[in-house]
């Protein structure tokens, strides 16, 4: 939210306007960007699962249909490129104050529903993604509240979020970079050192975006203190809201995956 650049094409404050109905706003749109992504989750995993299946079972052995699976491969690549363009779009948009994110914003939300839809391959496990998605559910609402309610300790917010940035950028090229160079070696206690500071690095990570959706609700309440704000301003904190709600699920279910594999070996 850090980029959002409040000039007067698109700070259209109006008093007579009241703050609960810029909260309805920010979090309808946010809703509205759970939904369309969910629903096209579904729906693209449902047509690669049993209306286009990329794979079939031939006489008790697994038949993979090339063609199928290279149509996917390709929707994914041309949505994560479509995610990068549009986000782009949203960000020029923002700054320049130039016409409604709405477009925008909607086709960011499909883009990352046929992006989670891989879910349902590589995971395959309807339990872990659910339990996932209920204990994201649970962070975000507890970390919205604590940002709403500690927004004029902004300051002590971003400190905690440099902090936890720092540190997981340590713990990565600990765990990425110098402990790989040792466990090639054969070094299985290093090998499990490094399990476990994946882990850590995960749960410092998590920290990390917990804390940054504090911070982005904190914001939003600044926002609204000085009165309520456009529609384009709305998108906007939705979309940071959006955002720091799927990163935060795919986080949750990474370390999730990580634990149940590890259980299961």
């Amino acid at each position: 939210m850090e980029n959002y650049v409040e000039n007067p094409a698109n700070k259209v404050f109006d008093d007579a306007v009241s703050k609960s109905k810029f909260y309805t706003q920010i979090f309808l749109y946010f809703g509205l960007g759970i939904l369309l992504t969910a629903i096209t989750a579904l729906l693209v995993s449902f047509a690669f699962s049993s209306i286009w299946p990329m794979s079939t079972i031939e006489n008790g052995n697994i038949v993979l249909n090339v063609s199928t699976m290279n149509v996917y491969i390709t929707l994914l690549v041309v949505s994560m490129i479509g995610l990068f363009v549009i986000s782009f779009v949203i960000m020029f948009k923002s700054l320049r104050g130039s016409g409604s994110i709405l477009v925008p914003y909607v086709l960011y939300s499909i883009l990352m529903g046929v992006m989670l839809s891989a879910l349902s391959f590589f995971i395959g496990d309807s339990y872990i993604i659910g339990e996932a998605l209920f204990i994201t559910a649970l962070f975000f609402i507890g970390m919205c509240g604590i940002g709403y309610l500690t927004h004029n300790k902004l300051a002590l917010w971003a400190k905690i979020l440099l902090g936890l940035s720092l540190a997981a950028i340590l713990l990565i090229l600990l765990n990425f970079v110098f402990i790989p160079l040792v466990v090639f070696g054969g070094n299985f206690a290093l090998f499990q050192a490094s399990m476990w500071t994946y882990l850590i690095t995960e749960g410092v990570v998590i920290l990390l975006f917990l804390v940054m959706t504090a911070v982005d609700m904190a914001r939003i309440r600044t926002i609204a203190e000085h009165g309520a704000g456009s529609k384009n301003l709305a998108l906007y904190c939705a979309l940071n809201l959006y955002s720091d709600f799927i990163t935060l699920f795919i986080y949750v279910l990474r370390i999730l995956v990580t634990i149940a594999a590890s259980n299961r070996n």
